[in-house]
């Protein structure tokens, strides 16, 4: 068994071959990998013609059919010097098995990096987000950009940048 199934139950999927999507309705462990039974969306092309709409297939079948992520990166500044970071957000199971979970995927980020006890700029484009605010010793500024592509695995990472000037 190759461990855990790659979708979950509930989770909106797309089918490679054709585009269909639909919903796993189960999983059973098959050979060394999982079987997904996907029930297909009515209003996929050809599904008038199955009589249950379910189709079955391995991992290789199926791919996620919400695959928004965020890529967020942060500079800020106080009185020992400037600071740089980065993280990549993925979404949630709930927000993956959610018709909505886009939309619920960016609220949460964006509550993630905007202060609720500072005064800043909050700007909004289709693109993303940027977070500005001035703090007592300086500022803080975070770019989130959505990304739908096939991204490699980000870690997070974060930069003293006094602490690397100064050999720490």
């Amino acid at each position: 068994m190759s461990g855990t199934p790659e979708f979950s139950i509930g989770e909106y999927v797309q089918r490679k071959y054709d585009g269909a999507i639909g919903v796993v309705k189960r999983v059973h462990p098959y050979e060394d990998d999982f079987c997904y039974y996907v029930e297909l969306d009515p209003a996929t092309p050809g599904s008038e013609f199955a009589e249950d709409r379910i189709w079955a297939g391995t991992r290789e079948a199926w791919t996620r059919f919400y695959r928004m992520h965020a890529h967020m990166e942060s500079h800020s500044r106080d009185c020992d010097g400037d600071y740089t970071a980065g993280h990549v957000y993925e979404m949630s199971l709930a927000e993956r098995t959610d018709q909505f979970g886009e939309i619920t995927f960016k609220e949460r980020v964006v509550a993630n990096i905007v202060s609720l006890h500072a005064s800043g700029t909050l700007s909004v484009t289709p693109d993303g987000v940027e977070w500005y605010e001035d703090t007592d010793e300086g500022f803080r500024r975070v770019e989130v950009l959505w990304c739908e592509d096939e991204c490699p695995h980000e870690r997070t990472w974060q930069r003293d940048h006094r602490a690397e000037a100064a050999g720490y």
